[in-house]
């Protein structure tokens, strides 16, 4: 599928994302204040979990396909795809939305 350097830019970018989406979901906080707590999540603002970064780190991931799926609908060239991608990615990007107020939801 992907070929010598492109294959590997793949891979770094790939790294880059998660690494990028675990710092911005805050696992410094949860490796510092979480580390002695043994539930996924705590009901509790002060503190933040491992099980909570997981969480968000994959919510960021759900809410980036729903971005791509809107890029790639407005670079479609046919209406009935373009509908189909502009559907899904603000449903998928809904969904990432929903699941963050949940875990909020629970927090507090």
């Amino acid at each position: 599928m992907f070929a010598g350097a492109s294959r590997v830019a793949v891979i770094v970018a790939g790294a880059y994302l998660v690494v990028f989406f675990a710092f911005a979901s805050g696992v410094v906080n949860a490796l510092i204040d979480g580390a002695t707590v043994r539930s996924f999540i705590v009901p509790s603002r002060s503190v933040q979990t491992i099980g909570e970064t997981v969480a968000i780190t994959l919510m960021l991931f759900i809410g980036l396909g729903g971005a791509f799926l809107l890029h790639r609908a407005g670079r479609s060239t046919s209406a009935k795809s373009q509908k189909a991608l502009l559907a899904g990615g603000f449903g998928i990007v809904a969904v990432a939305m929903l699941l963050g107020y949940l875990l909020v939801s629970i927090k507090l």
